[in-house]
């Protein structure tokens, strides 16, 4: 189906395993005025190589908005050829998000000083603020940062998402050393601003888990919505603390690092947000057409009508690494048990040949706009699993960020 109108259509299924369209290797197609009265499954699913399919004034009653089965697209082809096309792709992909030209702020952030610390007692941390976030539509539920403000202060901010992590404690249990990444952050002099993936409050209590699929597919009551609009449920958090942050501090330089989900978090803030300088995102991304299996990644993770449409994973590093003063770091953990590790990799080919060669890719792409040295690719040995390993934080990431 090529170059196609559908409209006024009224349909639903009986079964929300089901879909109320199915679109296969199809282009430029739009969808409007369509009305799915009862519940149903997906409104639309698409299969197969797609591109240009655009949603427009659709009531979709509550049917998602966003197919929630695996949508790997073939991400290869790095769209950005010249400067100009960073800040267009950068100003794309905040309007197909937001619906807007610039990042979010709220006037309703809750901002608590000198709160109880979520960390094991530390002497390097000064004091520990807690912020905040309402979610739309519940009573009681809140995005959750914390910012840990050093003793012997070096005016730099870290900004760091431990991903899906419910705790920042490392125990027996969490091994993924967040908690040492902090306090080795603090212990250099640097504040950092830990924010949580989406819906994580003390409310919700430590066993807490949410439904990525369901997440992503929350009604805020936004007109016409985009079929990317559930991911700023994933970066408002982090967004909202920054901004709200920076109102009420002035520092030298905003850095970031994130793992895991919290990793592809760095990799898309960093790529919308200049004001992140240095970004380290560990076991968080590779490009689409490396995944295979459990390495597909979640649902944020693979929406077609961003990384297809308007720019994939190679196109997001070279917006991350762009401009003056900016590099992006990428560690990848070989013995990982959950993102990105050889474990996942297509055993009939060699894991350190194709993650060299895309980031080769990447950096022919950044010297060819004129910037040289911004970006590479860190494939950590010593990492036993999934974490930020004493090797990653230490020959990596701090001696970087000294620089």
């Amino acid at each position: 189906m090529k170059d196609s109108r559908i409209s006024d259509l009224r349909a639903y299924c009986e079964e929300e395993t089901e879909a109320v369209i199915f679109i296969e290797n199809s282009g430029n197609v739009v969808i409007r005025d369509c009305y799915s009265p009862k519940k149903s499954g997906s409104f639309v699913v698409e299969r197969g190589n797609n591109s240009h399919i655009q949603l427009t004034n659709n009531k979709l009653n509550t049917a998602p908005l966003v197919d929630c089965t695996p949508q790997v697209c073939d991400d290869r082809e790095i769209r950005i050829t010249k400067p100009g096309d960073v800040i267009n792709k950068r100003l794309e992909i905040i309007r197909a998000i937001w619906n807007d030209s610039r990042l979010p702020t709220r006037s309703d952030v809750l901002f608590t000083p000198n709160t109880e610390s979520p960390l094991h007692p530390h002497k390097m941390i000064a004091r520990v603020d807690m912020i905040e976030i309402p979610v739309a539509g519940s009573v009681s539920l809140r995005d959750l940062s914390y910012l840990f403000v050093p003793v012997h202060r070096n005016k730099r901010l870290i900004v760091f998402n431990p991903g899906h992590s419910y705790t920042l404690i490392d125990d027996e249990t969490h091994q993924s050393r967040v908690e040492a990444t902090i306090t080795g952050l603090v212990e250099a002099g640097y504040d950092v601003l830990a924010v949580f993936m989406p819906h994580v409050s003390k409310s919700a209590g430590p066993g807490f888990r949410f439904d990525h699929c369901k997440v992503i597919n929350t009604d805020l009551g936004i007109p016409d919505p985009l079929p990317t609009y559930g991911l700023r449920l994933f970066l408002d958090p982090t967004i909202v603390s920054l901004n709200y942050i920076l109102e009420k501090n002035k520092y030298k330089r905003v850095d970031m690092v994130g793992l895991s989900g919290g990793g592809w978090t760095t990799n898309l803030i960093s790529a919308l947000d200049d004001r992140i300088k240095y970004s380290f995102n560990v076991a968080g991304s590779i490009p689409l057409y490396y995944r295979k299996g459990g390495s597909i990644g979640d649902i944020e993770q693979f929406i077609p009508q961003l990384y297809r449409d308007i720019a994939g994973y190679p196109d997001l590093y070279v917006m991350g690494a762009f401009g003056t003063g900016r590099k992006q770091i990428q560690i990848l953990n070989r013995n990982d048990n959950c993102c990105f590790g050889q474990k996942q990799h297509d055993p009939d080919r060699d894991y350190a040949s194709d993650m060299r060669l895309f980031e080769q890719t990447v950096k022919e792409r950044l010297e060819s706009l004129g910037v040289k040295d911004h970006y590479y690719l860190v494939i950590d040995e010593t990492a036993p699993n999934h974490q930020i390993s004493e090797y990653a934080l230490k020959k990596v990431i701090l001696p970087e960020l000294k620089k």
